[in-house]
């Protein structure tokens, strides 16, 4: 009897002192995540375009937030002007080199992108060094849960992406603009023919979702590092969010990224990074296997 107690308070301490945590980090990572990857689902099932330089506009946020703490002292500000920046950057590409390829081959769009993700990637090099730098976290202390004590600055960042996971899926949902992006996807040329700026809705909508990545940069870097090549780590999970939600869905990909996000979390506890990326790329393919269009997935429908 007394070695069966034993046995569940190991259980118990190892749930709170091991899982408990790691599931915390998962819902925190993926809420994050699901803000990077809502951004190329949005710019996939408008534009018919896969990003690639989706994930250096995540690395931009990090930066620009660098440079705007430098010169005004405050995260707060940098986490509204940040993102505005990179939505502006977003507007120049967008006009300067996607327009032109929209009624191409798909292939245009994949080899501008990924040569765009080069120029952003080598830019951000050449101006701020391919050195590792660190954004101290605004909110510091911890708040006990659930028996242990965790970061208040992962509390408060799980809490601000599910407010704006919520948020963007009730503007495309319930807001006449959201509506508008929709009917682009299903009809571009009968919403131009109702008087509606197509191209200025496309270009919006590109820059929504660059600043979309570059909060969600600006978020995780109190976290993580930030260095030029972080945004290509980022763009593989945030492809295959895309994937298992299903492409064009932004509630499958919200759903996607929680899984990955806590799926990633607990496999440290018993892999290295290597396995771990093996099975989370072995995660995807079960899924679609068993679900080809993915969770959500439906033709040609931005939902």
């Amino acid at each position: 009897m007394l070695g069966a107690r034993r046995g569940e308070s190991a259980i118990v301490d190892y749930v709170v002192a091991v899982l408990l945590p790691q599931l915390l980090h998962g819902l925190v990572f993926g809420a994050a995540l699901g803000l990077l990857a809502l951004g190329l689902t949005v710019i996939f099932g408008l534009l018919g375009v896969m990003n690639f330089a989706h994930g250096e506009l995540y690395m931009l946020g990090a930066y620009a937030g660098i440079v705007v703490i430098g010169v005004v002292h405050s995260f707060w500000v940098a986490l509204i002007v940040g993102p505005l920046l990179v939505g502006a950057l977003a507007v120049v590409t967008e006009v300067a080199t996607l327009r032109p390829v929209y009624h191409r081959e798909p292939l245009y769009g994949l080899i501008l992108t990924f040569g765009l993700a080069l120029v952003f990637r080598e830019g951000a090099r050449q101006i701020w060094g391919g050195d590792m730098r660190r954004i101290l976290p605004p909110v510091t202390g911890s708040t006990p849960l659930l028996g242990m004590t965790y970061p208040n600055y992962r509390l408060f960042l799980l809490a601000i992406s599910s407010v704006l996971l919520l948020a963007i899926w009730l503007f495309f949902t319930k807001t006449r603009a959201g509506i508008l992006v929709r009917a682009a996807v299903q009809d571009a040329e009968m919403l131009d023919g109702l008087g509606v700026n197509v191209p200025r809705v496309f270009t919006l909508t590109f820059a929504g979702s660059a600043a979309l990545a570059a909060l969600a940069g600006l978020l995780l870097a109190p976290i993580f590092t930030v260095y030029p090549q972080m945004g290509v780590e980022m763009i593989l999970l945030a492809f295959i969010v895309v994937i298992l939600g299903g492409m064009g869905s932004i509630s499958g990909s919200v759903i996607a990224a929680f899984v990955i996000g806590i799926a990633q979390s607990l496999l440290t506890l018993w892999m290295n990074p290597q396995r771990v990326a093996i099975a989370i790329f072995g995660i995807m393919i079960v899924v679609l296997i068993m679900r080809p269009r993915g969770f959500l997935g439906r033709e040609g429908v931005l939902e």
